[in-house]
């Protein structure tokens, strides 16, 4: 058994690559190459091995969404919100109001009736999404947030993380292919492994630790409507010191 999932996880990638073909999911990435666009489809298999970590599953079904039918020219909260209004709506406004209600949902389901805490954790699991989907603009860089976010639940919960070693053997795959230049995790990748992140923080820290990580987590997604990562990056030495060595620039 252990060989057979094995093998499906090291075939995971091989079957996106002929998925993202045969859909049309190949686009220029940032050096005007084109690449498939939605390798993060290789996570889905190994991920539906454990019911309970399903909001990452739909939250990255919300993420293939955007990457088959999303509209590049409208970006941010209030881009999305501003087309909403205006009768014009983007998958976008999608992923937002569709992840608050997945985020509440499985908020719900782990501390019923206990409100504060939900509000809290649906938050976290949201904004972690979106955080990790911000980053998605260079390779390296969500991956490299996916595991700063993952960072207390691995500290405080390292056994959660062996029982999903065919994920982590498809995320090396494509960890390697993301930082080479030579694939794109897309909106599918990105908002899955953020929600994930999310639903792993949520699962193991108290209250205390998951309202400082929805305050963190805020302020990003306040400042990247404001400025640019990117720009950022490359204006602050150690920023773009350590993004240098995250991927292909």
């Amino acid at each position: 058994m252990i060989w057979i999932a094995a093998t499906l996880a090291l075939l995971c990638p091989v079957f996106t690559r002929m998925l993202c073909a045969e859909l049309k999911l190949v686009r220029p990435n940032f050096q005007k190459k084109p690449i498939p666009s939605a390798s993060g489809l290789s996570f889905l298999l190994p991920l539906a091995c454990y019911p309970l970590l399903w909001p990452a599953i739909a939250f990255g079904v919300l993420g293939l969404a955007d990457d088959l039918w999303g509209n590049r020219s409208v970006g941010g909260f209030r881009g999305h919100l501003k087309s909403l209004f205006t009768g014009k709506p983007t998958t976008g406004a999608l992923k937002l109001f569709g992840g608050g209600l997945i985020a509440l949902g499985y908020a719900w389901f782990l501390f019923p009736g206990k409100w504060l805490v939900v509000v809290v954790a649906a938050g976290v699991i949201a904004l972690s999404a979106n955080t990790v989907n911000l980053l998605d603009l260079r390779p390296g860089r969500a991956l490299f947030g996916f595991g700063l976010l993952v960072v207390p639940a691995l500290v405080l919960a390292p056994r959660s993380f062996l029982d999903l070693w065919p994920l982590l053997i498809v995320l090396a795959i494509e960890w390697w292919a993301d930082a080479r230049a030579s694939a794109m995790l897309g909106d599918t990748g990105s908002n899955l492994l953020g929600a994930l992140a999310g639903v792993f923080l949520v699962q193991s820290l108290p209250l205390v630790g998951m309202v400082a990580v929805l305050v963190l987590l805020l302020a990003l997604n306040l400042a990247a409507e404001r400025v640019s990562i990117t720009a950022t990056i490359e204006k602050t030495s150690w920023l773009r010191w350590l993004d240098r060595r995250l991927g292909v620039r």
